[in-house]
Order: C-alpha cells, then structure tokens, then sequence
C-alpha cells in the first residue's frame, strides 16, 4: 500500500491523488485535509449527466459525502482498476465486477449494445455506443416509462382512443417529450366515462314510461328548467326587495334612479343604459310581495317573463296565473327539485364532449385492455434501460472521477501547465499577454464584493460568441505578474476556451492590486504625477482663456508692447534665477549631491515598498473561489514563482530571433526625416533637466539641508 504525500503547492500542502491506491485511501481522509469540501456544479466544467450522478441531493452542489459514495459505487462495479488514471471513456468488458448480480446484468446490457451495432464479439465499449442506444430505446416506443404515445402505433382504432383519452383527461411526456398517455391517464379516464353514463342513465326516461322523478315533465323538463333558471336570481332578488318595502316603504326611493345618477348617465351609450337597467327591480316592489304580471315589468326581462307564466307556471300551478306570490313561485321550484340535484351531482363531465355512444364504444370495446398491455410492455423495458443507465454511469466515473477527486482532494492540475483543472475557463490573451487562471462569473457584483479580499489585480471580461455562436457569459481573469501595463475598461483581447473554441473578449471592470513590488512602489508616484498633470491642464485652460480674452479685448498701451515688457522682464528673471542656482551648486560636492538624493529615494520609496511587498504577500487565489460559493480549506498563497506561471509572455518560436535594428529608421531615412535616435537623445536630457530642477527645488524649498549636505 502507498503512502500518502502531500506536495507543497505554493506553501500550501495537499494530498496529490495519483492512483487507485491513493483514492480508496481518501475515504478514511479526514475533511479537514481535502483542499475543498463543497462545490457548486456550475463552477465546473465537466459532464453535466455526470453531476446528476454525483449530486444525489440535486441541490445543485457536490459534497465530500458524495464523493466518497461515488467512489463506493465505482469500486463495486470495477474489479479492475487500473485505468482510473488514465481518465478514459473506453470499458473494458473484462473490468466489470461479476461476483454479484448487479455486475453480471451490466456485462450483460453491455454485450447486448454491442450486439445491436453488430459487434457482438467486442470486449470493449465506449461512451458514445452507450448513449447511441440509450438515445434510440429513449425515443422508441418502448422506452421503460410506462407512457403510451398515439405516434407510432399502427392500429388506427387504438391510436384514436389513446388521443381521445388525451384530449379528455390530460396527458404526460414521455422519456422523449412526446404526449402520451399512463396507466393513471387511462383509469381516470374509465372512471370519468363510466360515471359519466351511469349519471346520464338517472336521468333516462324507460320505454312505457312519460315521467320519472328526475324528469317530472318528461322530455320537456330540461327545457323549462333552464326557462326557470334564467329568472331564478331575478325573481328571488324581486321578493327580497319587496321584503325591505313591506319593513320601511321609503326603500322604494332608494331603489329608483335618482336625480343625480340621472345626471351622470350617458344615453349615448347603450351598454351603460342596459346595465343599469339589468340591475334595476324587476318590477315596482310593493309591501305584499305579490308580482303582478298587469304592472309595469322591467323591459329586459318582460319577454322571458311572460314566457315562464305561460309555459312553466300555468302549468306547474295548475291554472293561468295573473299574480305570483312567493309561496306559489317556491311551489314553482319544488317541482324540479330533483332534476336539479341531478343536475348538480353531474360526473364525467371531462369525458362527455365524446358523447354516449363514443364513451359506450370505448368502454365495451377492448381498447382500454390492449392499452394496459402496450403499458406493460414498455414498463418490462424499464430495468433494461436502467441497466444501460447504470453502464452510463460505470464509464462516466472511470472517465472523470480520478480528475473531480483531484479538484476536492487538491488543486494539483491547477499548478500543472500541461493539466488544467474543472474549474478553469481557458486562457485569455490581451495586451500580449497570456493569462490561463480564468473562472466563470455568474454574478460579477456578488463575486467582485468576496473577490476584492484577495488582494490580486482583478480583470472582470465579458466573453461573446462569434459568427453562428451567439452566446455571451463573463469571466474573471487574474493578473498574477508584470505590470498593469495597458490594462483599462474597454479594452479588447481573445478567449480561449477549454474545448478549443475562440471568443471575442471585452474587459468591463476592474479590481486594482498591487501585481508586482516595483507597480507598488510606483504607485504613490504615479498617483502624485497624475494629480500635477490635472493641475497643469486645469491651470493651462485658465491661462489660455485668459490669453484669448485679451487679445480680444482692445488695450490703450497696445498687446504687442506688454507681451514684449512682460517677456523681458521673465527673461531677466530666469537669467538671475540660473545665476543664484550655478552659484549654489558650485559650494556643493557632488558626492553630497548623491547621498542626498539616494536618501530622498529611500525616504520615499521604503514605505511603498513595505506596503507592496506585505499586501501582495496577502495574495490568495482561494479567495476567489470562495466569491463563486465554494467552500476551501487551503490557503492558495501566490507567490512570484506562481505568479509568472499564471500570467506571462510565451518565448519566440524555436529558431526565431530578433534584429535590434530599428526598421522604421531605415524608412526615414529614406524619405529624408528625423532619426529616431535625435528624438531618444532629447528624452534623456529632458529627464536630467527633470531631476536637476527636482534637487533644486528641494534646495530652495529647505534652506537647512544645505549644512547637512556641507557637514
């Protein structure tokens, strides 16, 4: 048995998993040493169906107790392990565990796939094969999910009755998405048309017979109940208002219009008109609660009234009726009592669009017998197909599980340059660099508020497809070495993805860091210079407006003589200020000169460089792992070393040099122009003039350095 090493990666030690020995050793390695113990699936770029496999919660993470389970399972089914490492999706038959009955029906669907693509002889197979079958028994009509579809089935009879069920009482998608039906779609439909014809049955009228109870006025009962329905609420809303006039007549203002909605009324328009005449009273109430059929009847319901008088109440009453009372009209409803419960106790209603004889058809024929065998059938497929799962499953963890251990366990395939680990997105290229430390971002803010803690130089960038690719997600990416350089919101470069696919790159946002000790020891001065030059332009702008407006202006003593005045007397003045400073600069020795200046140079460069050298100290890479919900144990420390191996500049191409001869200074002086070398000269004097006027500055500014540099 091997023994456990754990490698230093970075100052952080970790557990590098390199074999099966090494792997069946994690599941007695406590969580304390696992360099993560939760990871969130969309952090990672691997098979998507091998994170349904894993996350047997299904909340999205994966958690040490997952893999180790994982691995469990893997160790069940493989008796030989030794291609863990080699991350292949190739099973060799001859490595399934056949000591128990599980192993031996996964060798068998195995050599069943293999026989189905005429390989029958085959000792191994592969992902791709796997799921080749499994998409086509996914889609066939026996699929194992116990869901009958009207598509493909050649029995036109028992076709229509699948989509008859359908239509009436709903369907389910099968393991392909198509519509279909189950054993529970075709018992609720059995039941709805068998209750539907047993309800309809109550309410037959036998031969011999006119009446029953249900249907007291035979064959015209439903009818006049509808006639009597259409003006039950009218009717009992009439003697409910009759009922407040017989407490307290003056209720009948109250139910009139008056003056003022009279007012408010459009009789433009008709629909207002009608609704408020729908809710006027049926008829004037009076205080003995009688409907007199000779009063004034509200125009709306005057037609149907009089209908239900003559062909419902005559009738139900017993003779012509001038007046109704409401004794009489519940008289009137009692005589439908039971056809009303019948009515109210309707079942089937789902299935009664089919009618009778389609319902009686459906249910005496065998159709629903022949479906239930369909449904059996496919429900015998069911532990084929789950066999094939399993197998799915098998290759899935020989091909990933060493590798998704490696990013629990460790981050080893992070530091590798030839490896790259789950969580990586590529590698993106911009202001000629190459920078391969890049995560997906699913939300920047959330991330940059965590991601700011680590102390690194941060470049949040927007990643979008290109040509028939119209796809657009964010990364971050961290500059570990060099120099900010170029770096700015909106700049562009290219993204590298993991799979080889090339992106269009935008930076839109950006975290500042210190990337180097000299960037932190610039900073300061940086920062200083860009305050003077914001300085000088704003003074500049003044001065120029100024300049602009007198010249403008018209002067009495005239502008060309005060520019000339005003010249002279700066000339005379820089004369005696280069005077004053040669005189001072011949008492000084120039090796004082140097000892003051290589002080002021510690003075202020020491504090940028202590401050520099402990934040990027502080640098850590776990940090961001954390702003993308991950739950990290190790200490991701960045050193130089790493730094250069995260962020640089790839060497020229083996037997390529450079020629130090500047090319476009051949051109000029071909077309006559200003070597460039003129130009370089300048700066240099240009930056000596600088740091003479800098000393002399400090000279005038403090006069008592002067017997500090003389002692």
């Amino acid at each position: 048995m091997s023994q456990l090493i754990f490698k230093n990666y970075g100052r952080s030690y970790q557990l590098r998993i390199q074999d099966v020995q090494d792997l069946e050793k994690i599941q007695n390695l406590d969580e304390t040493r696992w360099a993560a113990t939760s990871v969130p699936i969309d952090s990672l770029n691997f098979d998507r169906v091998l994170a349904s496999y894993v996350d047997t919660d299904k909340n999205g993470r994966i958690r040490t107790d997952e893999i180790k389970a994982a691995l469990v399972w893997l160790f069940r089914f493989l008796a030989n392990r030794s291609h863990l490492s080699e991350g292949t999706d190739v099973l060799c038959l001859g490595d399934i565990d056949t000591s128990h009955s599980e192993g031996q029906k996964l060798r068998s669907v195995a050599e069943f796939i293999l026989s189905n693509l005429n390989a029958p002889d085959a000792q191994k197979i592969n992902l791709a094969q796997v799921r080749d079958v499994q998409s086509i028994m996914s889609n066939a009509a026996n699929n194992g999910d116990g869901i009958i579809s009207p598509e493909g089935i050649f029995d036109a009879d028992i076709s229509q009755f699948i989509t008859s069920v359908m239509e009436t009482v709903g369907s389910v998608s099968d393991a392909s998405g198509k519509s279909g039906i189950s054993q529970e779609q075709l018992n609720a439909f059995v039941h709805e048309a068998e209750s539907y014809l047993t309800w309809k049955a109550e309410g037959e009228i036998p031969k011999g017979k006119d009446i029953t109870e249900v249907m007291p006025w035979g064959t015209e009962t439903p009818q006049a109940y509808e006639l009597m329905m259409s003006l039950e609420e009218k009717i009992e809303q009439y003697f409910a208002q009759c009922a407040i006039v017989g407490f307290d007549e003056k209720a009948v203002a109250q139910m009139r219009l008056r003056q003022k909605e009279l007012e408010e009324i459009d009789f433009t328009d008709k629909s207002v008109m009608e609704d408020r005449v729908r809710n006027a009273p049926l008829a004037a109430p009076n205080p003995e609660g009688i409907l007199d059929f000779g009063m004034r009847i509200n125009s709306l319901y005057v037609e149907r009234l009089f209908d239900l008088k003559d062909k419902v109440l005559k009738r139900a009453l017993g003779k012509p009726v001038k007046q109704l009372t409401k004794k009489q009209w519940t008289t009137v409803k009692n005589v439908f009592a039971s056809y009303r419960v019948w009515l109210k106790n309707k079942q089937g209603a789902k299935v009664e669009q089919l009618g009778e004889d389609r319902l009686r058809e459906c249910l005496n024929g065998s159709y629903g017998a022949r479906v239930s065998e369909l449904i059996a059938e496919d429900l015998a497929v069911a532990d084929d197909l789950n066999q094939i799962h399993n197998l799915e499953k098998l290759i899935l963890y020989q091909r990933w599980l060493m590798e998704l251990v490696n990013n629990f366990v460790c981050f080893s395939n992070l530091y590798n340059p030839r490896r790259r680990a789950l969580f990586e997105m590529g590698t993106l290229v911009i202001d000629g660099r190459q920078m391969t430390f890049t995560m997906r971002v699913p939300d920047r803010q959330a991330h940059k508020k965590i991601a700011e803690k680590s102390c690194m130089y941060l470049l949040y960038v927007e990643v979008t497809g290109r040509q028939e690719e119209d796809i657009k997600f964010e990364i971050v990416a961290v500059v570990t070495s060099g120099t900010a350089g170029r770096l700015r919101v909106g700049k562009r470069g290219i993204f590298f993805s993991i799979d080889g696919k090339e992106w269009d790159a935008q930076i839109v946002d950006i975290v500042e860091n210190p990337i180097s000790l000299w960037e932190s020891v610039k900073a300061p001065f940086q920062q200083f210079t860009d305050f003077i030059k914001k300085q000088i332009d704003k003074f500049t702008k003044s001065r120029q407006a100024k300049l602009e407006a007198s010249f403008a202006a018209p002067s009495a003593s005239g502008v060309t003589r005060d520019l000339l005045l005003g010249g002279s007397v700066a000339i005379a003045a820089l004369g005696s200020s280069f005077a004053y400073i040669t005189k001072s600069f011949s008492q000084v020795k120039p090796v004082h000169i140097l000892v003051t200046l290589a002080g002021l140079a510690i003075f202020l460069l020491l504090p940028g460089m202590i401050m520099g050298f402990l934040k990027i100290r502080k640098r850590d890479m776990s940090v961001l792992l954390e702003a993308l919900g991950w739950a990290v144990n190790v200490h991701m420390r960045l050193n130089n070393s790493l730094g250069k191996l995260f962020t640089h500049t790839p060497p020229l191409p083996k037997g390529a040099r450079k020629e130090r001869k500047d090319v476009v200074e051949q051109f000029l002086k071909e077309f006559g122009g200003t070597s460039l070398r003129s130009g370089r000269l300048s700066k240099v004097v240009l930056i000596i003039l600088l740091i003479v006027l800098g000393f002399m500055l400090v000279m005038i500014t403090y006069p008592g350095i002067k017997n500090f540099i003389t002692f």
